[in-house]
């Protein structure tokens, strides 16, 4: 199944899951992890990570390091 987040608890992948297909409501109080990932074909994959929360007026993200390209 394609997503691009899940929830975020006790274990490593949590409801909800973030896909086209799952569509529990999200809620005040829940982590989840928003991971999209980009595939470049003959190059590899590259795979982001970010945490936040619901709260209720919208999100609040959780996630300390800079949302920043790095070039290597």
């Amino acid at each position: 199944m394609r997503f691009i987040g899940h929830g975020l608890g006790l274990e490593i992948d949590e409801y909800p899951i973030l896909s086209p297909r799952f569509n529990q409501k999200l809620e005040p109080g829940m982590v989840i992890a928003l991971e999209p990932m980009f595939v470049f074909p003959d190059r590899g994959i590259v795979g982001l990570e970010d945490d936040y929360l619901i709260t209720d007026t919208g999100v609040e993200r959780l996630t300390l390091t800079d949302q920043t390209l790095i070039n290597i």
